[in-house]
């Protein structure tokens, strides 16, 4: 007979949920301008700051943030929908 151990700080829900979003947005980004899709890979996927971004692209810090921003609130309105 097999025993499972069950770790209850696993919310298997919760899992699921993150999956299906993480899916919806791999299929969210390439809608985006390739500008805007390089915003969001420098700072979710190669965990640069918004200063190391800023600097990359000639801008200053709040100017990251503020595209950021608007990136993200149309990614949650395609995701949305």
């Amino acid at each position: 007979m097999l025993d499972f151990i069950v770790d209850g700080a696993v919310d298997v829900a919760e899992a699921v949920v993150r999956a299906v979003m993480v899916d919806r947005l791999k299929a969210a980004l390439p809608l985006l301008p390739c500008s805007e899709q390089a915003l969001i890979q420098a700072i979710f996927f190669e965990e640069l700051s918004e200063r190391e971004v800023g600097l990359r692209l000639g801008v200053t810090q709040s100017v990251v943030n503020k595209r950021k921003a608007k990136i993200l609130m149309k990614l949650r309105k395609i995701i949305e929908n």
